[in-house]
């Protein structure tokens, strides 16, 4: 008896000390009837949930959060489909704890793991070859693990349906799921407020995960675009992600222009990801810098004007938030000068690239996405090591969904808004390299610049 409760103690101890630690969609077990019925997430691992008697986790009800009842049932995640989900315990992971938290590798998770992203022109030919090469493997593999759902009306409880998809497509729905809008409002979990950089990083946390799982490769890494070393798409080429032909569509030499966008845009907020013409979705287009609102890139000035921001946020902690990094960064506080920009920095990348990449649902469709995140992320992580009294912003101003506390939809296990504040990136396995190359051309080879100025009058010539 006295053994039984310790072990109880023992148990309940470890759960409170890594319910903070509780990645992911909807993991395939847990789309079944049964699971749904009793909304329990806890897949077996090794004959258990969530390998409890591997001691990797224990499946536990989530603390509910005293908040009205949503007009959208997205949220509060996961409270719409389930009660109980793994939190997984040490350094383990997954939606079932059967995976390592970034960072780590082995079976026992004890092995620490380490890669450095790249600017992608640093890349070798070899390494580019190999990173393209396993998106498109990526985008032609369905997913053993998981599912996605559609909806038609997100204020009706209970209105979805699950589908398979592919492992990159995966990738695209949950931006598209945590992107578009709430019904009722202009808010959603991903963007215009505090969560913004973190729900990224989380994002393309899984998504190597993901690829690594899928290519066998466990050194796989999302490389970064530097878009203030260049005036144009420099790597809107065959090379690269595709050249870009005059009518947005992708150069059908690349792999790239085979590829087809799944969830398409919809007006109507409470619609997720229901393709009117699913038997022939659209390619990806691709238009840069041919809006004339939105025909420049970002500089290396403006990366600087925002990184001199001393607050992480202000109120009201949205898109009206003044002398913000985070809405500096992500680009809705607008410098004022002599380019009249209609946009800044994160935002104004999506609308040069004037395609798939412009509506902030289906961007996520153009892996060029990856590569932008990838700095941004950078980018967020030099600020945070220069600000390290700054805190995640803590006041009911801040939508229900992007609160401190508040679980990042759609990932398993639960992590919270703020659960990667203090967790600087080498803890997370990764790190960045600098760029080889000066800004502005200098030191380029001949090669390179004859490259880029033959991309320059190709451009012209549209």
């Amino acid at each position: 008896m006295l053994l039984s409760f310790q072990w109880f103690l023992l148990v309940h101890l470890l759960y409170l000390m890594s319910i903070r630690d509780v990645e992911a969609q909807f993991p395939r077990p847990c789309t079944t009837p049964e699971a749904l019925q009793t909304r329990m997430c806890c897949p077996l691992w090794n004959g258990s949930p969530c390998g409890f008697s591997s001691g990797r986790g224990v499946c536990a009800p989530h603390p509910a959060r005293d908040l009205p009842k949503p007009v959208d049932y997205r949220v509060n995640w996961p409270r719409a489909f389930y009660d109980s989900v793994c939190t997984c315990w040490g350094n383990y992971d997954g939606f079932d704890c059967g995976h390592c938290l970034p960072g780590w590798r082995g079976p026992w998770c004890l092995q620490r793991h380490h890669v450095e992203r790249k600017e992608i022109t640093d890349l070798t030919d070899s390494e580019r070859e190999t990173f393209l090469k396993s998106l498109h493997q990526a985008k032609q593999s369905p997913s053993n693990r998981y599912m996605i759902l559609t909806s038609n009306d997100t204020t009706v409880d209970r209105n979805y349906a699950f589908h398979n998809t592919s492992v990159y497509d995966l990738y695209v729905w949950m931006h598209y799921y945590s992107a578009k809008s709430y019904a009722g409002s202009e808010d959603n979990a991903a963007h215009r407020g505090p969560a913004f950089f973190f729900w990224h990083r989380l994002f393309l946390l899984f998504i190597e995960r993901e690829i690594r799982e899928l290519t066998r490769n466990q050194d796989f890494y999302i490389p970064y675009w530097d878009w203030t070393r260049t005036n144009h798409c420099n790597i809107c080429t065959n090379q690269y992600f595709g050249g870009v032909g005059q009518d947005g569509h992708i150069d059908s030499v690349s792999l790239f222009s085979k590829w087809k966008t799944i969830c398409p845009f919809q007006e109507s907020l409470s619609i997720i990801c229901i393709n009117p013409d699913a038997s022939d979705p659209p390619h990806l287009i691709r238009n840069p810098g041919k809006d004339p609102n939105f025909k420049t890139l970002p500089t290396a000035g403006d990366v600087e004007a925002s990184m001199a921001a001393t607050l992480f946020d202000t109120p009201p902690f949205d898109r009206r938030s003044r002398n913000s990094f985070r809405n500096k960064l992500e680009g809705f506080e607008i410098p004022d000068d002599s380019r009249h920009l209609n946009a800044s920095m994160h935002n104004l990348v999506h609308r040069y690239l004037n395609g798939t990449m412009s509506l902030v649902p289906t961007a996520a469709n153009d892996p060029i996405f990856l590569l932008h995140h990838s700095f941004i992320d950078k980018l967020l992580e030099r600020w945070l090591q220069n600000h390290s009294g700054a805190t995640y912003p803590d006041s009911y101003q801040v939508h229900p969904a992007q609160r401190a506390q508040a679980y990042m939809a759609p990932f398993f296990p639960l992590r919270t808004n703020n659960y990667y504040w203090g967790r600087d990136i080498k803890s997370l396995g990764y790190g960045y390299n600098k760029h080889s190359l000066p800004r502005s051309g200098a030191g380029h080879s001949v090669a390179r610049q004859a490259e880029d100025e033959k991309f320059t009058l190709h451009c012209q010539s549209f």
